[in-house]
This record gives C-alpha cells, sequence and structure tokens, in this order.
C-alpha cells in the first residue's frame, strides 16, 4: 500500500526573548505567520524570517517551520 503526502500549507514560528522573569530566567514568546506556501524553499523562508528579525523589538532566539498535508492512499 503506497501512501502519499499532499501538501497542503505551511507556517513559520518566530521565537524572541521578552524579558526575564522575576527570577532571571528568560521569557520567551512565539510568533505565528501562517499561508506560507508549502512549495517555498526554506532557505527563502528563512530569508524572510531574518528580514523581519530587523523590524522586531526583541532578539530572534529561534526560526521553526511546520508542514502539514493530507495522507491518502494510491
Amino acid at each position: 500500500m503506497a501512501v502519499n503526502r499532499v501538501p497542503q500549507g505551511s507556517r513559520m514560528v518566530i521565537s524572541v526573548q521578552n524579558g526575564v522573569n522575576a527570577g532571571g530566567l528568560p521569557v520567551y514568546l512565539q510568533r505565528t505567520y501562517k499561508s506560507v506556501k508549502a512549495g517555498a524553499v526554506d532557505a527563502d523562508v528563512y530569508a524572510v524570517a531574518q528580514g523581519m528579525a530587523n523590524l522586531q523589538k526583541y532578539p530572534i532566539t529561534g526560526i521553526s517551520r511546520f508542514d502539514e498535508g493530507n495522507l491518502v492512499n494510491g
């Protein structure tokens, strides 16, 4: 049985450190950007995230990409 994955979309998540708590530990926020084209090249998604880093008030600590798809038999 062959199962294929049909891409449905993608989202990009940028993690930022927005300060520290009372104990001195870093506090993080995640900013999610939906509707990234499933066919977008990882390097291009990363370049967009880096460009957005210049617009952020807080330092970026990570960039993630999550791909979604349907699994179909056939």
